[in-house]
């Protein structure tokens, strides 16, 4: 399956989302299941903690977008349930006085602490639990398809490491698996013994924020980098333990498409900082400075000539456009024919692709009938168009955030291929 042709099933499956009101698209919030919790007991209004303690680590984690939290509240359990964390960090209750509540960026105790003080203001007499029930890990090293993947409270060592593809040589790289927890030091298991022997001690459960390195050699550095944009093939990359550049990156990913602006690449580092690579340059002299030495965690952009687009929803010519670099939403509209009738202009959306999924609200109202421009956002490569049809059977504005939620929902799962 290549990540184009899931863009494309993507944009299918939202159509006809649309066509037939879409009363099955999942929700986040929805129908997902805590395993295990990872919190503590806030009673409402007082504070105080329960008995069940949280592990050092877990402590220390911070919610991410894309994770999943269940919430207990004993004695309000309409506010029970399993919830996404959105790409603004909000959790969206259904109730409205509570409305959207952010959690993203705290750790499991704070972002209890706040949700006890926010339905506080509502229920005096409930007890709150939060737990983390569906986070991301890292699997790098000798794995078939490295990356970052969301697992469930629960899953042990070798699972994480199955979601990954498995091990490449199961007898020579399960023996050696480094898994580094909380940003301290890192422990070494023998998968490879826990199957011969059964020695659960070999196979912990993995927790929020971990990363694993499989089959890693003594002394060898074990990290891995992205490849996005218009080349062959994007996703996840071993950088081993030799050097690797530029240059050799860029030949395992297949080179650059096409549509491709080779010329105007770079490398996105950790630390926010961006280098600039012309990839042409390569071509002409290996030893050039444009082929830099690559660092765990890099990712190498490769632009596209224009920008490519789905606009969908009520547009006269739905579709997939390539636009000029600076194009705006508006100007992506008009190539997709303008607006139909009952378009509902109040609660458009953008799906924002890369370098990471973020939806972005868009009133079309305040833009056409007062001027108010932060309403037209200039679109960036693989931005998707939502413009919701009014009148449609099941169309309303939940229908609407049930069609984005599961847009950006897909694309985070489809984002490594």
């Amino acid at each position: 399956m290549t990540r184009r042709w899931a863009e494309s099933l993507l944009c299918l499956v939202a159509m006809a989302g649309w066509a037939l009101g879409a009363p099955t698209f999942p929700t986040f919030g929805e129908d997902i299941q805590p395993l295990t919790a990872t919190g503590q007991d806030l009673q409402v209004g007082q504070g105080t903690a329960g008995a069940t303690a949280l592990e050092p680590a877990a402590q220390a984690y911070r919610i991410q977008p894309g994770d999943t939290v269940s919430l207990t509240v004993l004695g309000a359990q309409e506010y029970s349930g399993s919830y996404a964390v959105r790409a603004d960090g909000t959790i969206l209750f259904r109730d409205e006085m509570l409305g959207a509540v952010t959690v993203g960026g705290s750790t499991v105790r704070d972002a209890q602490a706040g949700l006890a003080s926010r339905i506080g203001e509502y229920i005096k007499e409930a007890t709150i639990s939060l737990a983390v029930t569906r986070f991301k890990v890292m699997v790098i090293g000798e794995v078939r398809e490295p990356g970052q993947y969301e697992v469930a409270a629960g899953t042990s060592l070798s699972e994480a490491i199955v979601a990954a593809g498995g091990a490449k040589n199961e007898t020579r790289d399960l023996g050696n698996v480094y898994l580094s927890r909380g940003g301290g030091d890192e422990r070494r298991y023998d998968l490879y013994g826990f199957k011969e022997r059964g020695d659960a001690s070999q196979n912990p459960l993995v927790e929020p924020g971990d990363r694993i390195c499989v089959g890693r050699s003594a002394g060898a550095e074990c990290g891995s980098c992205r490849v996005s944009g218009a080349v062959t093939s994007p996703g996840s990359y071993q950088l081993g333990s030799s050097e690797k550049r530029v240059g050799d990156l860029i030949e395992e990913a297949g080179r650059w498409d096409e549509s491709a602006n080779p010329s105007g690449a770079r490398v996105l580092r950790t630390d926010g900082s961006e280098i600039q690579v012309d990839l042409t340059q390569l071509d002409e002299d290996p030893r050039s400075s444009a082929n830099v030495v690559l660092k765990d965690g890099d990712e190498l952009f490769v632009p596209r000539n224009g920008t490519e687009v789905h606009v969908l929803g009520g547009v006269f010519k739905p579709g997939r456009y390539m636009v000029a670099s600076g194009s705006t939403l508006l100007e992506a509209i008009s190539a997709a024919g303008g607006l139909s009738d009952g378009a509902a202009l109040g609660s458009c959306a953008v799906i924002r692709t890369e370098p990471e999924p973020e939806r972005i609200s868009v009133d079309l109202q305040r833009l056409m009938k007062q001027g108010d421009m932060s309403q037209n956002p200039t679109l960036r490569d693989r931005d998707v168009v939502l413009v919701p049809v009014q009148g449609a059977r099941g169309s309303s504005k939940a229908t609407f955030q049930s069609v984005t939620d599961a847009v950006f929902k897909y694309f985070w799962m489809f984002r490594y291929f």
